[in-house]
C-alpha cells in the first residue's frame, strides 16, 4: 500500500521512498521527517515544527538509510526517491536511548508535581523509548538548581526544566519575527537568556507566548497552568484580525488559549492579548448575576466600595420583566426613537446581527450603535465608494505576496498584531520592501525603506501628492486603468495641483522623500495599502 503526504506549497512532483518495508508517496522537496510524519510513521523528535526551519538539534530522529554512511537526522536529510529508510533497528534505538539520557541528565524537576505531567514530549519519548520513571529521576542532577522565574505577569520561566531545543528562540526569530531571546553561554552554563541576560520584561519580547506554545517541556508555563478537559472552537474577541482559536476549558473556567493551525487567518499563531487576556472571564468582580437597585437607593446614591449596599441580586426573569417593562415605558411615552442601543466590540458578528434585530424589529429604533463606528466609519463608506463593499479587498495571505507594504493611519503591529507579524516576516525574510506614513515613529518604521512622518490631519494631500507624482512622470498602469476603474480623469484634476512642493508645505515631509515614495510604490508589481 503506498500512502501520500500532503505538505503545502512544495508542488513539484512526487518520490516513493520505503520506511520499514512500507511504500510511501511523498512530495519533492520535503524531508525523510516530514514524509514519515505525513504517512502516520512516528519518528520521535523534540526540535522539530513543521513551520520552523530544520535544525537538527535533539538527534533524536535519526534514521539509517541504505547508501548514506552512518545515521542521519531526518529533519534534515531531504527525501529522494527510492530511498530506503530504516526507524527502527538496534543501532538507532541504542543511540536514541543514549541521546535521550544525555538529555534528561539537565533536566530537573518532578514530573508528578509538573503542570506539564501527561502532557510533556521529554516525558512521552522516554516512555516510548522504554526508559522508566524511576530511571528517569536517577539521571537528574540535583546540583546548580536556577530559581524559577516568576516575574512575568502571564508565565513563568522554570530553565531547570529546559533541555536546549532551541524551539522558543526559534519561533522567536522566525516566526514572531522579535528575536528577544537566543541560546547564550557555553557547557554547563549553556541557557536562553535575553540580550546582556536582563529579565524577559526589560528585553524586547512582545509577550506574545508562541514559545508558551512551543515547550515541549514545562520550562515555559502560563501562569496558574491547568490541564484543559475540553477544547472549544471560537473566534478571539479583540481586534478585528478574526484569529481562529481553541479555549482549553475546565469545569466552568478558562486555562488554556492555543491558536488553531488550520486556520488561514493566523495559522495558529496568537498575540499577547489572544493567549493571555482572557482572565476577565472569570474574574472575581465580573457580575454573573442580574442586580436590581434597592429600595431607597435613588438614581443619585454613590457606590462606595461594596456593590451590594445600593444593588441586590435579582433573578434572571425578575430582572428582564423589569428592563422590558422600563423599556415599553419610555417606548410609549417618547417613542422609539428615543431608545439607543449600544453594542460591543467583543460581541461576534452574529451577536451584533442579533442585537441590531432587536433594536429594529423589537423596539423599533434605527438607533444602533457601535465603538468601531468612531474610528472606521469613513474608512467603510469610502471602501464602499470605490470597491463596492466595506471590508478589505485582499486578504491576509495576500501580506506574503507582495513586493510592497504601504502602512499608513496604522500602528499595526500594536492594534493588528498577527497582521503585524505578517508585515515583519515579509520584511525580513522575504525581502518586502516596506513604506510607512506616520507621524509617531512605530514600530513598523524601524523597518520600513522609507517613513513618511507627515502631520496629523495631513493624510489627503500627503496621498494626493503621490499620486501627482505618479500620473505626472507617466508611471500608472494606463491599461488597468482603463479596462477596470471609473473616474479616473476627475482624480488627475484634482491631484494636479498637489505638487511636491505644495505637499512639503502642508506635510511637513521632504518634496524628495515624497517623490521617491511615489517612485518606490508605482515600481511595485504587487503592492498592498494598508
Amino acid at each position: 500500500m503506498i500512502m501520500t503526504t500532503v505538505i503545502e506549497d512544495r508542488k513539484l512532483g512526487t518520490v516513493t521512498l520505503t520506511f520499514d518495508g512500507k511504500k510511501v508517496e511523498a512530495l519533492k522537496g520535503v524531508t525523510v521527517l516530514e514524509a514519515a510524519l505525513g504517512a502516520g510513521i512516528y519518528i520521535p523528535t523534540l526540535c522539530y515544527e513543521p513551520d520552523l526551519k530544520p535544525y537538527g538539534a535533539c538527534r533524536l530522529c535519526i534514521v539509517e538509510i541504505e547508501g548514506m554512511r552512518g545515521l542521519v537526522t531526518s529533519c534534515t536529510t531531504q527525501a529522494t526517491d527510492g530511498m530506503v529508510v530504516h526507524t527502527e533497528t538496534p543501532k538507532v534505538n541504542q543511540s536514541r536511548r543514549i541521546t535521550m539520557e544525555l538529555i534528561m541528565a539537565n533536566h530537573h524537576g518532578d514530573c508528578l508535581s509538573c503542570a506539564k505531567n501527561q502532557q510533556c514530549e521529554l516525558q512521552k519519548i522516554a516512555r516510548y523509548l522504554g526508559i522508566e520513571q524511576e530511571h528517569f529521576d536517577r539521571l537528574r542532577k540535583s546540583t546548580r538548581v536556577l530559581p524559577v522565574d516568576r516575574i512575568h505577569p502571564a508565565f513563568d520561566r522554570d530553565l531547570n526544566k529546559c533541555i536546549l531545543c532551541a524551539k522558543c528562540v526559534r519561533v522567536c526569530h522566525e516566526i514572531a519575527g522579535v528575536g528577544a531571546i537566543d541560546l547564550a553561554f557555553r557547557g554547563y552554563d549553556a541557557k536562553v537568556a535575553t540580550f546582556g541576560d536582563k529579565p524577559l520584561l526589560e528585553s524586547i519580547c512582545e509577550s506574545c507566548g508562541e514559545c508558551v506554545s512551543r515547550c515541549p517541556t514545562g520550562a515555559l508555563l502560563p501562569k496558574h497552568a491547568k490541564q484543559a478537559t475540553q477544547q472549544v472552537k471560537t473566534i478571539c474577541p479583540y481586534c478585528g484580525v478574526g484569529c481562529s482559536i481553541y479555549l482549553g476549558v475546565r469545569g466552568n473556567e478558562i486555562v488554556d488559549v492555543q491558536g488553531d493551525k488550520e486556520s488561514p487567518v493566523n495559522q495558529g499563531g496568537l498575540c499577547v492579548k489572544g493567549r493571555f487576556g482572557f482572565d476577565f472571564v472569570n474574574h472575581p468582580d465580573r457580575l454573573t448575576k442580574p442586580l436590581i437597585r434597592k429600595e431607597g437607593r435613588g438614581k443619585d446614591t454613590k457606590v462606595n466600595g461594596n456593590l451590594r449596599d445600593v444593588f441586590r441580586e435579582a433573578s434572571w426573569d425578575e430582572a428582564l420583566e423589569l428592563v422590558a417593562e422600563k423599556l415599553s415605558q419610555v417606548k410609549g411615552k417618547y417613542g422609539p426613537d428615543s431608545i439607543g442601543v449600544l453594542s460591543s466590540a467583543k460581541f461576534t458578528n452574529e451577536e451584533n446581527y442579533l442585537v441590531q434585530k432587536f433594536a429594529r424589529a423589537v423596539l423599533g429604533t434605527n438607533n444602533v450603535d457601535h465603538c468601531a463606528r468612531l474610528c472606521h466609519a469613513s474608512t467603510v463608506v469610502a471602501a464602499l465608494a470605490a470597491f463596492g463593499d466595506g471590508a478589505m479587498s485582499n486578504s491576509i495571505s495576500d501580506f506574503t505576496k507582495a513586493d510592497l507594504l504601504f502602512v499608513i493611519g496604522s500602528n499595526t503591529t500594536d492594534c493588528h498584531p498577527i497582521i503585524g507579524r505578517a508585515i515583519r516576516q515579509g520584511v525580513k525574510f522575504r525581502g518586502t520592501k516596506l513604506m510607512v506614513a506616520d507621524p509617531r515613529a512605530i514600530e513598523l518604521s524601524k523597518l520600513g525603506s522609507i517613513h513618511l512622518r507627515h502631520r496629523p490631519g495631513s493624510d489627503v494631500a500627503l496621498l494626493n501628492a503621490i499620486m501627482h507624482v505618479i500620473i505626472e512622470e507617466n508611471l500608472h498602469d494606463k491599461r488597468f486603468i482603463e479596462e477596470r476603474t471609473e473616474g479616473f480623469e476627475q482624480l488627475a484634476e484634482t491631484v494636479e495641483r498637489y505638487t511636491p512642493e505644495m505637499a512639503e508645505e502642508i506635510t511637513g515631509v521632504p518634496k524628495a522623500h515624497i517623490v521617491k515614495a511615489a517612485r518606490l510604490f508605482a515600481s511595485a508589481e504587487r503592492a498592498v495599502i494598508l
